[in-house]
């Protein structure tokens, strides 16, 4: 504790000092203040527990102190000593809270009582302050469950507007008069869950911020409020309950403010304007089905607003595109790498002409897809080897969080063929040994590999080693090699902050200017250009 004595007399300041054992009660400094001006800067500066103060001083006297003190410094305790017992000098002490009125000259005994007295006080009072600040910190971090909660079971219909009204009013700022209301659902899987990467998966963390992100701009303008949703279809929910009209202009802030700290924009469903509160369910009904029916195909777009009918156009292509994936099949069971090709770009390309692929349907083809592959494998390599675990399908989204539907095409048709080329390997029995090359490469990338190490190792000429990897694969095994290393650092240019020279090394490079210049030749692009996001789809 600190202690301030206030008097034009020093040998009043200095009875105090020493009749008062302050070690007793913890004081760690004693100040001293000639009279109630230099007393208020001393208060203000270094808050003080007590203060001892004479009523007449220069300046400013001890009334005008006390009530000072009381506005400005509440929970100092005060204890006055005077040489006067005029009424008018005692009146303050009472009413601004005073501890206790002393007379001088001082009596040792008493002033050691009213000091233990103000101590005595100003710790109880500070420990119901931390008692309640406490309590504040608990009621603070269950607040914004409680609406969580709350607020997912009112758009989801399970409790009514009536039962929430008052506490929305008081606690939220819901307007009374408000007549329109507007929903916005927000999924931290959209963009590729690039942002929920940004923070290790971590999903409640990264809805709590995502919340406080909607908030910023939502909240302290008092147009609504988000919320993470407790249930399936949305991560986060914006509830629109003032100038609902300008929620998109809204919605652009909050992405803005998720580029500039985090690189990402996330795509957003938005409803219409519907009456408040009756609305409520169905604007969340509405938000929710315009984020998952929107079109893949409009690059750029993030706002996706809600549209009579788009779930009936969710589903590109039809019976045509149907046709054509069973033609690719067929030209899997044909095995002609030439017609696999030609075969699933026909029916990529006739799903991009359609104009509208929406998440959904992209989902349900990409099902039918691995349903035709599964059908192929078991008739071409058995049912043992088809039922080892498959690799996912390659992502197609950019840096930036955009669908790419040619990254997409291009990443579907490598997989495609290299799941071909494994089923070649697997059928080959004198293809076993390049097989096993492969597999040595995959593994070993990041370490030094030449010709003739991998000879050397399978107990092959290197001319061998060249000839049998060029007929099996159709490609070379140094090329094989240099593509691997080539995704492998498109992977931790694109998911890490790592220096280039660590990438350089982790993919078998020790020279990070060879590495570059590897990666150039190959992509069309340095390094540092592909980690901004400066690359083209079909690199």
């Amino acid at each position: 504790m600190k202690v301030l004595i206030v008097d034009d007399e020093k040998h009043v300041r200095e009875a105090i000092r020493y009749f008062v054992p302050w070690e007793k009660y913890d004081v760690a400094e004693i100040f001293e203040a000639t009279n109630g001006q230099e007393a208020m800067e001393i208060i203000l500066e270094q808050q003080p527990a007590v203060v001892f103060t004479d009523m007449r001083m220069p300046l400013m006297d001890g009334a005008e102190l006390l009530e000072w003190i009381h506005r400005y410094s509440p929970y100092t305790k005060t204890i006055v000593i005077s040489g006067y017992q005029d009424f008018s000098y005692v009146k303050p002490a009472i009413v601004y809270g005073g501890i206790d009125y002393l007379l001088k000259p001082l009596n040792s005994k008493q002033l050691i009582s009213a000091a233990e007295r103000a101590f005595q006080k100003w710790e109880e009072e500070k420990r119901e302050r931390e008692r309640a600040f406490r309590q504040n910190i608990q009621l603070n971090v269950l607040r914004p469950l409680y609406w969580d909660k709350k607020l997912s079971e009112l758009v989801g219909g399970t409790v009514s507007f009536q039962e929430l009204e008052e506490a929305l009013v008081e606690e939220l700022g819901l307007p009374r008069n408000a007549k329109h209301c507007r929903m916005a659902v927000l999924s931290l899987q959209s963009s590729g869950g690039l942002l929920l990467k940004k923070f290790r998966g971590d999903i409640q963390l990264t809805s709590f911020v995502l919340v406080n992100v909607c908030n910023e701009m939502v909240s302290l303008r008092k147009q609504g409020f988000a919320f993470r949703y407790w249930q399936e279809g949305a991560d986060v929910a914006v509830l629109f309950w003032n100038r609902a009209e300008e929620a998109e202009e809204r919605l652009l802030e909050i992405n803005e403010s998720l580029k500039q700290a985090y690189g990402i924009s996330l795509d957003i469903g938005l409803s219409r304007i519907l009456p408040f509160p009756g609305g409520i369910s169905d604007a969340f009904i509405q938000a929710r089905q315009s984020l998952a029916e929107r079109n893949l195909l409009l690059k750029g777009k993030r706002i996706h607003e809600y549209l009579e009918g788009s779930s009936e156009a969710g589903r590109a292509g039809g019976t045509m595109a149907d046709d054509l994936l069973e033609k690719l099949g067929l030209s899997l069971l044909s095995c002609d790498s030439d017609k696999i090709v030609r075969s699933f770009d026909d029916w990529a390309d006739f799903l991009a002409g359609t104009g509208v692929l929406t998440i959904s349907g992209l989902r349900e083809w990409e099902d039918r897809l691995r349903n035709v592959l599964t059908k192929w494998r078991l008739e071409w390599v058995g049912a043992e080897e088809v039922s080892k675990a498959e690799a996912p399908f390659p992502s197609a989204i950019e840096a930036g969080g955009d669908f790419s539907f040619e990254r997409w095409k291009d990443s579907l048709k490598s997989y495609i063929m290299g799941m071909f080329g494994e089923s070649k390997l697997s059928r080959s029995s004198d293809s076993r040994i390049v097989r096993e090359i492969r597999d040595y490469l995959d593994r070993n990338y990041q370490q030094e590999i030449t010709l003739q190490h991998i000879a050397d190792r399978f107990f092959l000429s290197r001319e061998n080693v060249s000839r049998k990897f060029k007929q099996v694969t159709g490609e070379n095994l140094s090329d094989y090699l240099t593509n691997l290393r080539i995704d492998k650092a498109k992977e931790l240019l694109q998911n890490s902050d790592m220096r280039l020279s660590r990438i350089s090394e982790l993919i078998g490079y020790e020279d990070e200017k060879y590495f570059s210049r590897v990666f150039k030749k190959a992509t069309g692009l340095t390094p540092r250009e592909y980690r901004k996001g400066d690359f083209d789809e079909n690199n």
